[in-house]
């Protein structure tokens, strides 16, 4: 007896031989790419037109980089539906279980750690004793350094987290690759008509799917992107780029 065909089946078999006979994730890294060239081309086309203001010029340059992924969406969906137009079902001739499926392990390995303790050790016998005013002198020296190097790095530091958070959604992004491209065909081929063996179901507009599976990561990366250049103008007031406040922040060391 033939199992009903369901959404979620058909998607998992679509994914299946996304897996099988293409790289989805390495196609999503390199609309990755492009989206994220795209946007620093906004973002210096932005500068250029006169819009100095970092935090609402990163953000429109993250809108409209979203909306070239959704045309570098539209573009692969329009090449590649017919080539996965109805997929023979071959659930019942392919095993159901992974007994073959990559495993991952993930093993920490154990690191001994040596530092020097704030104990200290007294010598009785001689019945030496070390200074009180030496020994806060050097505390409070230590603690001036340290909030100088910590003063000098923060700049920097707060870039690379920014730089760190682009990385990670655009990451979420690559890694959700087969199913976002599974569902995008399915949508689209029930759409265009091409599943034939689908016609009763019910399909969606891609977008819609598109925006179900990749809206989030890129809200999330907008406002980072407006959060990170609201608090560099509060730094730099004169400042209208990442290079101009690193270029006050080195001058304010100095």
């Amino acid at each position: 007896m033939r199992s009903s065909i369901t959404r979620s089946g058909e998607i998992n078999r679509l994914q299946n031989r996304l897996e099988r006979d293409g790289f989805p994730r390495l196609q999503v890294s390199f609309l990755v790419a492009i989206t994220g060239a795209s946007g620093f081309v906004a973002s210096f086309l932005l500068f250029h037109a006169g819009l100095r203001a970092m935090s609402w010029r990163y953000l429109l340059a993250c809108s409209i980089a979203y909306l070239v992924f959704l045309l570098l969406l539209w573009l692969w969906l329009r090449t590649r539906a017919e080539d996965y137009a109805d997929i023979p079902d071959v659930g019942n001739a392919l095993p159901t279980g992974k007994s073959s499926g990559e495993s991952v392990c993930y093993a920490g390995k154990q690191g001994e750690f040596g530092g020097g303790g704030a104990s200290a050790s007294f010598d009785e016998a001689s019945g030496s004793v070390v200074p009180e005013a030496s020994a806060s002198d050097g505390v409070v020296g230590e603690v001036l350094e340290g909030a100088a190097a910590a003063d000098e790095l923060a700049i920097p530091l707060f870039v690379l987290m920014l730089l760190a958070g682009l990385v990670l959604s655009s990451l979420y992004v690559v890694y959700s690759a087969p199913v976002l491209f599974a569902e995008l065909l399915l949508d689209g081929m029930l759409a265009a008509g091409l599943y034939r063996r689908l016609r009763g179901m019910e399909g969606r507009h891609w977008l819609e799917t598109a925006l179900r599976k990749t809206f989030w990561p890129f809200m999330l990366t907008s406002l980072l992107c407006f959060i990170a250049g609201w608090l560099l103008g509060l730094y730099a007031p004169d400042a209208d780029s990442i290079g101009a406040v690193l270029q006050y922040h080195a001058q304010q060391l100095h």
